[in-house]
């Protein structure tokens, strides 16, 4: 039982926890503050979340319309981690060869690091893409069934019931310790 509840574990949690909790307690503030705005949001987000209601409808072409969709977004994603890799890599080449000179053995090592940094960040980017992409259009279309019209605020309290969930897991830890 010692070994699950890791203290560093639960330290590093605190990165992912908060944000859930400012994200999601800001849906739920602007739910209550900015009804106009949360209309908006809902909107924008039952477009997102067309693909997954006409794949549970059984509709024909469904199944394609959510790979499209789900597509879509991995190649946005992707692309937009790709070009900021490029900009860090093309800084530090560039940084490279003003301080030391040219030296192939350096640009080499830097290219083997940028092609190595490319293979993780798109896993990395692709689990956190489809994350991201399931809890919000699967969180706002249960929310929107669960309490018809308020989609957002209830996006926002499941949101930051996820990360009360880490903070369940630190307080446990620390009395576990």
């Amino acid at each position: 039982m010692g070994s699950f509840f890791n203290e560093s574990v639960a330290a590093s949690l605190q990165y992912v926890t908060l944000p859930f909790e400012l994200v999601g307690l800001t849906l739920a503030l602007i739910e209550v503050r900015f009804p106009n705005t949360a209309a908006n949001l809902t909107r924008q987000i039952e477009r997102l979340s067309a693909p997954v209601r006409e794949l549970r409808s059984g509709e024909p072409g469904s199944a394609a319309l959510m790979e499209k969709s789900l597509g879509a977004l991995l190649a946005r994603v992707l692309k937009a981690g790709y070009y900021v890799l490029t900009v860090v890599y093309a800084v530090m080449a560039g940084y490279q060869l003003i301080r030391h000179g040219y030296d192939a053995s350096d640009l080499i090592g830097l290219f083997i690091s940028y092609v190595v940094t490319g293979v993780i960040m798109t896993v990395a980017l692709l689990v956190i893409g489809l994350t991201v992409f399931f809890l919000v259009v699967g969180g706002s279309d249960f929310a929107r069934r669960f309490v018809a019209g308020r989609a957002i605020g209830t996006l926002g309290i499941l949101i930051a019931g996820v990360g009360l969930l880490g903070e369940v897991y630190q307080l446990v830890t620390q009395i576990v310790r």
